[in-house]
Parts: structure tokens; C-alpha cells; sequence
């Protein structure tokens, strides 16, 4: 990790910590600040240009818009123009991967992201990430970008947990991180717009079918 900063390669190791421990890790200020302001303005700037588009549920013949269940609008990154915030996110999220396949095993293999950027009165049900057709997510990340989140503003991440409910303030800079086939989650309802960087980490198939 000599290619990290000390705070950032200590973040990583506390994240492969609490999964172990929990199953989630929460860690507010991970995503430089610099960074997380310029991938903000790209993401409002897709936004502003309709440039994202509703986001479905479901797969294949049963995926559908249903802005009562998933109300985001989304852009994979492989699909946006080149931009030299998207690429350092990339570089920080393989840095992640890395620490988390070496202190955990993991055989996280490949990263799918998109950004999200929900308007007022949007949410996301309770939900799992892993699909039940294919078990390669295993990790699912979520950086906010949201610079003038204030408490009242929504759009919390809710973590369903065995002890009870824990929210996670959708504020700039903070990464939350859960195990794909265990955390039962939603997005509570914004009352104003609210970016984020969605993805997830896919181990290595074991069958070359799955992927």
C-alpha cells in the first residue's frame, strides 16, 4: 500500500476489520475531499445535461423502471466520457480491493460502478445487492458526494442489521461498505438531490459461465 497515504491505507485496513467483525464499515472522511468535490460537479453535470437515466430493477426480461421501489437516475462509469476524477476514484477503489483481498481472501476480482444521483422525494426499498441468478457481487461500496448534505436533507443509507437499524448520513467524503449477500438496506426518501458513486466488487467466477 506504499502507493496509498498512511490515512488512507489505515482506512482500507479498518474496512477489511469491521467486515470481518460485522459485515459493514462506515468511514467518514475516506474520499479525499478535492477528489470527492470534482467527481460531485461531474456527476451534476451529467444530471443537468440528462445524461442519466431512470434506473431499473431486476434482470434481463424482468428488469423495470419502478421509481416507487428505485427512484435514482444512473451512469455506469464505463459508459461516461474520460475524466480524471473517474480514473483516481477507480485507482482508490482498486487500492480498497487490494487490501481487502489481502488481509481477507476475498478473490475480489473486478469493480462495476455507476453514479447515482437521486432527485427530492426519490428512494430505493429494502433490497440486497446480490443477485440471486449470479453470486459473483460480494462487496458493495458507496462513496457520497453530497458537499451541502445537512441533517433534514434525507436520503440516508439505511443498513438493516441484526442488533437494529443504523443510518449513514449521505455526506461528502464518507464510504460505506457491506457484504452484497447479507445486508438488507435502502435509501430513505431525499428531500434534495443527492449524488453518490454505487458499486461493487465481483469475486473471480468459479464456473467461467458466471459472469
Amino acid at each position: 500500500m506504499s502507493e496509498f497515504p498512511a490515512v488512507l491505507a489505515n482506512g482500507f485496513n479498518a474496512i477489511a476489520d469491521d467486515l470481518v467483525v460485522r459485515g459493514w464499515s462506515m468511514q467518514p472522511q475516506l474520499l479525499p475531499a478535492e477528489l470527492g468535490l470534482a467527481l460531485e460537479a461531474q456527476c451534476r453535470q451529467l444530471w443537468q445535461a440528462d445524461a442519466l437515466t431512470p434506473a431499473a430493477i431486476g434482470r434481463g426480461s424482468d428488469e423495470q423502471v419502478v421509481p416507487d421501489v428505485r427512484g435514482d437516475y444512473t451512469r455506469w462509469l464505463d459508459d461516461c466520457p474520460d475524466h480524471p476524477a473517474t480514473a483516481d476514484f477507480l485507482g482508490f477503489m482498486a487500492g480498497l480491493r487490494l487490501a481487502l483481498n489481502r488481509t481477507l481472501f476475498l478473490g475480489l476480482d473486478t469493480f462495476e460502478c455507476h453514479f447515482a444521483l437521486y432527485p427530492p422525494g426519490a428512494g430505493y426499498s429494502k433490497h440486497m445487492d446480490r443477485f440471486q441468478d449470479n453470486p459473483l457481487r460480494t462487496v458493495s461500496v458507496v462513496a457520497y458526494l453530497n458537499s451541502q448534505w445537512q441533517p433534514g436533507d434525507g436520503g440516508e443509507l439505511r443498513l438493516h442489521l441484526p442488533e437494529g437499524v443504523r443510518d449513514v448520513d449521505p455526506v461528502a467524503g464518507t464510504v460505506a461498505v457491506f457484504l452484497s449477500d447479507s445486508i438488507l438496506h435502502e435509501v430513505l426518501p431525499s428531500r434534495c438531490e443527492r449524488a453518490s458513486l454505487t458499486g461493487w466488487f465481483r469475486r473471480r467466477p468459479d464456473n467461467p459461465l458466471l459472469r
